[in-house]
């Protein structure tokens, strides 16, 4: 399946970020159903929240890719 790229503590840190994150879009949700920042809040807190549970991050593995290290070289 996936390979963890991050580390249990970056998952935690993660994971909680989400959790408060979800919780606070939900708290917009309530008092304004049409908030639009409410709901980004909770999508990008879940994300969050998946992320710390797999341990993976498709942004950490983007940037670790062959594909992107060929395309930014790194000039020493």
């Amino acid at each position: 399946m996936l390979n963890p790229n991050i580390s249990e503590t970056n998952a935690f840190v993660r994971m909680m970020c989400g959790v408060a994150m979800t919780a606070f879009g939900i708290g917009r949700i309530a008092r304004k159903p049409q908030c639009t920042v409410g709901r980004m809040m909770i999508l990008a807190g879940s994300m969050k929240v998946a992320e710390g549970y797999y341990q993976y991050c498709p942004v950490v593995a983007m940037a670790n890719s062959e594909q992107m290290n060929e395309m930014m070289p790194v000039n020493d």
